[in-house]
């Protein structure tokens, strides 16, 4: 194979996936290490896919190995998605990535670790040279074919903690970083913002969305805002994200309201239908509370059977919706806003690293310590140096009228520079 040079040929890559919160992991972290390697090639032409597909939440399944009855099969589709690749790549790239997602399976160890295997498998094939394979916000585990483990903090026990001190071989290709890798900025939040805006404005003399956008831009003129951004339940019930938990939450919202806030609810792919028609029928009684479905609304009988797929008693309604997208984070754009995420939720570490006042939301949601120990670390990581909890700020916004804009939290360090360093590091060795 003859690679054409472009500005740099240290490229990173990876499979995309439908899941929100792991493309975010992978852009942010292929963006950063063409930063760094000084490469003119965007995260989006690094995100692979089948042939015929040119979107991931048309994925018939997830690219992980659990989802494949036999290894052979696997191997067989990767190696397709590979040769369709490199039919147009400018460059070989030396960096291959993969998230360690919860949501595939029960192990996604495994699932990493095969698929890096057939990379590694793919590029000795075609004597493409070496890949370095990472793998992103993982717990630590004895991978045969990853060679750099990003580490969050709040997944290390202290038994694994020992254990890494202990093993200097493995110590070498860990990366420890508090929070995520992600992909999230102010500079972002500012361009939806503007995009918003522009949406609401061109379809605000539709006569099908005027309440809903007229209910929204009320609320964004308020001096101060808190959005609620839920998650969600996962495959098993080792997270219990119910409607009891949804009463609890809304009845804080209400005290909020009821000090002059405007609140807005977003939901993600993780929020369970019920709890989505719970709040958004509560809202609807509330002139100072919305809620917004940011979910994908099933559109065939087969997506009504996902569970990440919304198929409620509000589809037709949540039609509007829809046509406005999806309103997170351009909401937090609006100035003196409360970022709260649910503790289930690795997303704070998206608002806190770029200054936005956050707090999470722990009270009521059921997380069975011994199989997601991660969650309650990161409650425990963030509050209160970076966010606060978000029973105590209510408490002080109404009782000492705190405001969002009073927070000032210290702002949690972005891993991305030392994980774009730490690669380009491994690279040269």
């Amino acid at each position: 194979m003859t690679a054409k040079r472009i500005k740099s040929n240290v490229i990173a890559f990876a499979f995309d996936t439908s899941d929100i919160g792991y493309r975010n992991q992978l852009i942010g972290a292929i963006n950063a290490v063409h930063q760094k390697a000084g490469s003119d090639c965007s995260a989006d032409k690094c995100l692979l896919l089948p042939r015929g597909i040119s979107d991931a939440k048309d994925l018939p399944q997830a690219l992980c190995y659990t989802n494949f009855n036999s290894y052979k099969k696997f191997r067989a589709q990767i190696f397709s998605i590979l040769d369709a690749w490199f039919e147009q790549t400018p460059s070989v790239p030396r960096v291959f990535l993969t998230p360690y997602n919860f949501t595939e399976s029960s192990s996604p160890d495994i699932n990493a670790d095969t698929i890096c295997r057939i990379v590694k498998e793919y590029y000795k094939q075609h004597q493409l040279g070496n890949v370095l394979t990472v793998v992103l916000s993982s717990k630590l585990h004895n991978y045969k074919y990853i060679d750099f483990i990003n580490v969050p903090k709040h997944m290390l026990s202290f038994p694994i903690r020992i254990r890494l001190l202990q093993n200097k071989k493995l110590r070498k290709k860990v990366l420890i970083t508090v929070g995520i890798i992600h992909s999230f900025s102010k500079e972002n939040v500012a361009k939806k913002k503007k995009e918003l805006e522009d949406t609401l404005f061109r379809l605000s003399n539709e006569a099908y969305a005027a309440a809903h956008i007229n209910k929204l831009q009320n609320i964004l003129k308020k001096k101060k805002k808190a959005v609620i951004c839920l998650g969600g339940r996962t495959e098993g019930s080792e997270i219990i994200f119910d409607v009891n938990y949804a009463q609890t939450l809304f009845e804080k919202c209400i005290s909020l309201a009821r000090h002059q806030y405007g609140i807005i609810i977003v939901n993600g792919p993780r929020t369970p239908n019920n709890v989505t028609d719970y709040l958004y029928e509560k809202t609807k009684e509330h002139s100072d509370i919305i809620f917004h479905n940011c979910k994908h609304i099933a559109q065939t009988d087969a997506e009504k059977a996902k569970w990440r797929i919304y198929s409620g008693k509000f589809e037709s309604e949540f039609s509007i919706h829809r046509k406005i997208g999806n309103i997170y984070p351009a909401v937090l754009g609006f100035g003196n806003s409360l970022a709260v995420h649910t503790v289930d939720s690795f997303s704070c570490c998206e608002t806190l690293s770029a200054g936005i006042p956050t707090a999470i939301s722990a009270n009521g949601i059921h997380i069975n310590k011994s199989i997601r120990p991660d969650t309650l670390n990161m409650f425990q990581l963030m509050t209160p140096k970076y966010a606060l909890d978000f029973e105590e700020f209510v408490k002080l916004a109404c009782y000492m009228e705190l405001e969002p804009q009073n927070l000032r939290p210290a702002v949690l360090s972005n891993p991305l520079k030392v994980f774009a360093e730490a690669i380009m590091n491994r690279i040269s060795l």
